[in-house]
């Protein structure tokens, strides 16, 4: 927990002062040059800002995490999406999608098993899909192609 702690005020402080920032400790993702805009990199959505998502597509990868509190696996491979979105400095959207309280949104995409990562550019679906959790590192290759 310290080394966390001191690697995020390390970074911070970088780019309150300009600086590049210092390797991350896990590997960075392919074409990892994106710059982080003032968007949030995690949503919560729903049906009321899934419109807002989508245009927030247009500008940087997003990824629809279909998830639910009762999934096993959709809780082990969480910290690993919070970790990933966290070190790749928010060049992607991590939009969790609740999967009881959403259903439309289930549908429209033809989720049929948890977790499901769709990738989303341009406000259309771009790329594979991931299904089911496989371990971190088969979801760090997953997202270093976003």
């Amino acid at each position: 927990m310290l080394r966390k702690s001191t690697v995020i005020a390390t970074a911070v402080a970088a780019l309150l002062m300009g600086a590049a920032l210092p390797a991350a400790a896990s590997p960075a993702p392919h074409g990892a040059a994106r710059q982080v805009t003032a968007e949030p990199s995690v949503v919560d959505v729903t049906a009321a800002n899934y419109e807002q998502v989508m245009r927030m597509s247009a500008t940087r990868p997003v990824v629809l995490n279909f998830t639910a509190s009762w999934c096993h696996w959709c809780q082990k491979m969480k910290p690993y999406l919070q970790q990933y979105n966290t070190a790749d400095n928010g060049s992607w959207v991590w939009a969790r999608v609740d999967a009881d309280a959403n259903r439309a949104i289930l549908q429209k995409y033809g989720v049929r098993g948890l977790p499901t990562l769709i990738n989303v550019q341009n406000g259309q679906e771009a790329g594979s899909r991931m299904v089911g959790y496989d371990g971190p590192q088969a979801l760090r290759t997953w997202l270093n192609n976003l």
